[in-house]
């Protein structure tokens, strides 16, 4: 992930760009409505490239730009919220995180044009790498075996009652799983991604990230216990980290957060832009699948994918609703160890086992 600082990014790049949308945009056809979400600060040969491909593809395409958000989990523009009542698909390619936790993004799904459950495909804080030779360069084989791990994970977690998770760097968290529906996870988690559905013929709610491969629980809330060690990076502050980050967690809430300046950072970060519910652990608890993606990048949206590593969320949970927060905040924890149940170690040390 070095190339762009070295040698920068020349215009002519947009012909490899071109093609890294191939698999996300394999389903886009003519009359299609995307609205794509973007800000000042994303990378203009990306934006220009995935408007081209969705242009080459017949679909109906607007890109809606923006000044970046203050803050991760900052709505859009109200602009956008206001377009994004017509679109199919909503595609978030900006350099700030949205979840649905958020007034405009639950707007945006509440009264899109997909029938009352607009798509939102994640693509923040991605570059050019990213796409061209790291997790965005998965191939259809890559994502099937992808979520033939993510399936088997799901169907451990559907039965499971409690998660711990482990670090060499000292992590150790356990916290309840249960409530979810029968099979949600596997199903969820297993599903191809980019996917129309077979009776509407409309982009379903399937998985939309890119890069692909993850697989998540939510801690059910007030019930995880123990530290997580952030040692890699974070939302925020951005980058390769010097010393990791420790919070411990008491149920279900973050009581403290010890480390050097990327510490200091982080309280002062949450004290400004979060409120109470930022501290509650109601983010999820989750594990990579995708191999392409390249460790220690500093960059969350490749390390989030990255096979092993671990990133785990405070504040909102988009997928129990449980806990709604003005923030939410990711970090990774690398390599680590996985037990359901204190019997099924679905990963050890960054190898996952299913």
């Amino acid at each position: 992930m070095e190339m762009i600082s070295r040698y920068g990014t020349p215009s002519t790049r947009l012909i490899s760009l071109l093609k890294a949308f191939d698999y996300p945009f394999r389903h886009v056809r003519s009359g299609d409505k995307f609205l794509v979400l973007t800000d000042d600060q994303m990378d203009p040969l990306i934006w220009q490239s995935m408007m081209a491909a969705l242009h080459a593809r017949g679909a109906e395409a607007c890109l809606c730009l923006y000044p970046k958000r203050a803050y991760h989990c900052a709505d859009p523009s109200p602009l956008a919220i206001g377009a994004a009542r017509e679109a199919d698909v909503v595609i978030a390619l900006t350099t700030t995180a949205l979840n649905s936790g958020t007034p405009g993004l639950r707007q945006i799904r509440s009264e899109g044009g997909a029938r009352g459950k607009t798509p939102i495909w994640l693509w923040e804080e991605i570059n050019q790498e990213i796409l061209l030779d790291g997790g965005g360069a998965a191939t259809e084989v890559d994502i099937i075996e992808m979520c033939g791990v993510q399936q088997r994970l799901g169907e451990i977690f559907d039965a499971g009652k409690e998660v711990r998770v482990t670090s060499e760097l000292g992590t150790d968290l356990t916290a309840d799983i249960t409530g979810y529906p029968p099979g949600a996870l596997a199903s969820r988690w297993g599903a191809i991604p980019f996917e129309r559905d077979h009776q509407t013929g409309r982009f379903g709610l399937s998985p939309g990230t890119w890069p692909f491969g993850e697989f998540h629980v939510e801690p059910l809330p007030g019930t995880a216990n123990g530290k997580v060690v952030w040692d890699v990076t974070a939302q925020h502050p951005p980058g390769r980290w010097e010393r990791p980050v420790t919070l411990t967690i008491e149920n279900g809430r973050v009581v403290d957060i010890a480390g050097g300046h990327e510490a200091r950072e982080i309280r002062e970060y949450l004290q400004r832009h979060g409120d109470e519910n930022s501290w509650i652990c109601g983010g999820e608890i989750s594990i990579g699948t995708n191999r392409l993606c390249p460790p220690r990048t500093g960059n969350m949206r490749s390390e989030k994918k990255r096979y092993g590593a671990m990133h785990f969320g405070i504040g909102h949970g988009a997928d129990r609703g449980l806990v709604t927060s003005r923030l939410r905040l990711e970090g990774i924890s690398d390599r680590v160890t996985m037990v359901v149940d204190g019997q099924h170690t679905v990963a050890r040390d960054g190898e996952i086992l299913v």
